[in-house]
């Protein structure tokens, strides 16, 4: 073998990511949400295109009992009302346009209904159910989701009590542990694994990242990182073996593990 080739094998081999089995996925954290107005169809819709394999999205109630996609307690942010979701009725939900204050090619864009989301999410993406703190939403959201036949597609992210809340329902549908997140990353791992939920989301500092995943691997618990959107970070989730990077950027996130031999869903 000539110098020069063995040279440009050899920058080849350092530009490449580590190969073997990748098991990191990308979740579109409340849509696309580079692209379009967060926790809305167009968001959830334009992220199954381009082919995240998980979206993420909040469910509320409203005051009359309605489940609606909104991840803050109040509508003032991502739209042109303002008050407390659950102070609010439906009809005063719908009414409310949650696209203009994203661009003005969205506008009139409504806040969606639980079933609006799921019927815009093809079957075989995750949906990333997170519940917020709302008396009885647990119940509502694990009703709607057997009604609709997406029990296989969902998992709740929710607190220990909404845990309990919905399986009394459907002891079937999974659990992301969403209690105790913070700062002690191996902490949390181990309440996860003594609740044995289907998955854990964590956040925060990676100084325990890579032990925290093993053991909750070998309990059989998938692993979610809230939020990654720069590249560098991206990579060293993927090589700690996290399973779901919850991501703002989308096509970024994609493109890295494209890196790595993950194809987008289809």
């Amino acid at each position: 073998m000539r110098p020069i080739t063995l040279v440009l094998l050899t920058l080849a081999a350092f530009s490449l990511p580590v190969t073997g089995e990748v098991r990191a996925r990308c979740t579109a954290h409340r849509g696309d949400i580079k692209n379009a107005p967060e926790n809305t169809v167009p968001a959830f819709a334009s992220a199954a295109r381009k082919g995240a394999h998980m979206i993420e999205f909040d469910v509320q109630l409203s005051r009359d009992g309605q489940l609606v996609i909104m991840h803050d307690a109040t509508v003032d942010r991502t739209t042109n009302g303002h008050g407390k979701v659950s102070d609010l009725s439906f009809d005063e939900l719908r009414a409310l346009d949650a696209g203009m204050r994203f661009s003005p090619k969205f506008a009139g864009t409504r806040i969606p209904t639980l079933r609006e989301t799921l019927a815009a999410i093809p079957k075989g993406i995750l949906c990333n159910v997170h519940l917020k703190n709302a008396p009885g939403v647990a119940a509502a959201t694990t009703r709607a989701i057997v009604d609709m036949r997406r029990v296989e597609d969902c998992f709740l992210a929710a607190t220990a009590e909404q845990a309990v809340e919905a399986k009394a329902i459907a002891p079937q549908m999974r659990i992301c542990n969403m209690s105790r997140q913070g700062n002690d990353m191996l902490a949390y791992a181990r309440d996860t694994i003594r609740l044995r939920t289907e998955f854990i989301q964590l956040l925060g500092p990676l100084d325990h990242l890579r032990e925290s995943v093993q053991q909750l691997h070998e309990n059989g618990i998938k692993v979610n990182y809230f939020g990654a959107q720069e590249a560098g970070l991206i990579r060293r989730l993927v090589d700690a073996g996290v399973d779901y990077i919850l991501t703002d950027d989308v096509d970024l996130c994609l493109s890295v593990l494209a890196e790595y031999g993950v194809k987008p869903a289809r």
